[in-house]
């Protein structure tokens, strides 16, 4: 795979992963805070409102569909960092051969 092609692939893919990176840190942080700012504590059971349900929905997914989800966010990640690191190896090497 030539510079060119890596280099968009990784952007567009970045692209992608990131709106669902993002969406599962707000996610998160709602999750996280809301506990908190109910006054309720991880495995004791409360009161839970639809508010709660969809962030555990959207956060933790549903089914097989959110296992695929889940699968397909961490390989989307897992690329990123791989092709990121090969695209520094060959600015480095360009670099070095350049001066």
């Amino acid at each position: 795979m030539n510079r060119i092609n890596l280099n968009k692939l990784h952007r567009y893919s970045g692209l992608i992963v990131s709106l669902f990176l993002v969406l599962q840190t707000i996610s998160g942080l709602l999750l996280d805070f809301g506990l908190f700012r109910n006054g309720r504590q991880m495995g004791k059971e409360g009161a839970q409102g639809a508010w709660d349900l969809l962030l555990v929905k959207i956060h933790y997914g549903a089914g097989l569909f959110g296992d695929a989800y889940h699968l397909l966010l961490g390989l989307g990640i897992i690329w990123l960092a791989t092709s990121g690191w090969l695209l520094f190896l060959r600015i480095r090497r360009a670099r070095r051969k350049a001066g």
